[in-house]
């Protein structure tokens, strides 16, 4: 299991209306239903995805069924090109979040749109550079900060791509394998946090108070 948590730490990279117009005008766009999954953890990635319209939750299924929120996908929101671009199997599920229309953004589709507009390739590298950035601070983070002060800026991270924007759904274990640390440890980190008043605490979720920023102790 990927042992630190990096998805939503930077801003996405989003097509502009041109983009989207450009885009679905050499491709089929596909349709999904509430629920249905669009890619699965351990899945090659042969394709990255583009929304079109509708959104996608990102997160990630434990043995036991709960799934983990990571974040939701809108409109001309890209996913899935780390696993496009490396080869590495894909990280998180992918599920559409009501219906949503997207695009698979394949070799053949990709070296079309480059060809079209060299923007595509500027926009490809400028999501690549926002995610390798989001790692350095990870790595940075686990150097020069508490654990209480990384869980909070990862609940942040998390919570500003959710739905609402303050909330997120996940277990202690869930939260744990995320930060790299041990249960007792992740126990500790939250009890921190409730006390200095940063986050409510309810069965299976987790509330910021602050989820603006400000406020790590």
């Amino acid at each position: 299991m990927q042992r630190t948590y990096h998805f939503a730490m930077a801003a996405r990279s989003t097509l502009s209306p041109h983009e989207l117009v450009q885009l679905t005008a050499r491709a089929r766009v596909r349709d999904f239903a509430d629920g249905q999954f669009i890619q699965h953890q351990g899945d090659p990635g042969d394709v990255f995805w583009a929304v079109v319209d509708g959104h996608v939750a990102i997160g990630r299924f434990a043995e036991d069924g709960a799934f983990t929120h990571f974040g939701v996908m809108g409109r001309g929101d890209l996913f899935g090109e780390i696993a496009f671009f490396t080869g590495v199997p894909r990280q998180v599920d992918a599920l559409a979040s009501g219906a949503a229309r997207l695009v698979a953004i394949d070799r053949p589709l990709l070296r079309q749109l480059m060809a079209a507009d060299v923007g595509w390739a500027e926009l490809l590298l400028r999501s690549l550079s926002r995610q390798l950035a989001a790692t350095l601070d990870i790595i940075d983070s686990e150097r020069r900060l508490s654990t209480p002060d990384r869980l909070l800026a990862m609940l942040r991270a998390m919570a500003a791509d959710s739905v609402g924007g303050d909330r997120i759904t996940a277990t202690q274990q869930q939260l744990a394998d995320l930060l790299g640390v041990s249960r007792v440890t992740l126990g500790a980190g939250l009890r921190a946090l409730t006390a200095q008043g940063l986050i409510e605490r309810g069965y299976g979720s987790i509330r910021l108070t602050h989820p603006d920023g400000g406020g790590f102790i």
